[in-house]
C-alpha cells in the first residue's frame, strides 16, 4: 500500500492509500474520513453505480464506490 494524492472536484486528499490488484478487482484507493469529513458525507450519499471523475496521483481516473470500512473510518474506491 502506498500513499496517494486524490482530487475529486474541489476536494483534495493527500493522505489516501493506493492498493494494487491482488488477483481480484482493480486498483483501489482508501480515503480516510478524517482527511475531509465533508467529502465522506458526500460519498455516503452516492449510489453504488455512480462513477466520478477524479485525479489520482496526477492521472485522470474514474472512481467507483466500493465500500465503507467502519473499523478504519475510510471509504474504499475502485478506480480505472
Amino acid at each position: 500500500m502506498g500513499k496517494a494524492n486524490v482530487r475529486i472536484g474541489s476536494f483534495e486528499i493527500d493522505d489516501a492509500q493506493h492498493t494494487s490488484p491482488d488477483g481480484q478487482g482493480g486498483d483501489k484507493v482508501h480515503i480516510p474520513c478524517k482527511s475531509d469529513p465533508d467529502l465522506c458525507m458526500q460519498l455516503d450519499g452516492w449510489d453504488e453505480n455512480v462513477s466520478v471523475p477524479a485525479v489520482v496521483d496526477g492521472r485522470q481516473s474514474i472512481l467507483y464506490k466500493e465500500k465503507y470500512d467502519s473499523q478504519k473510518d475510510e471509504w474504499i474506491m475502485r478506480f480505472e
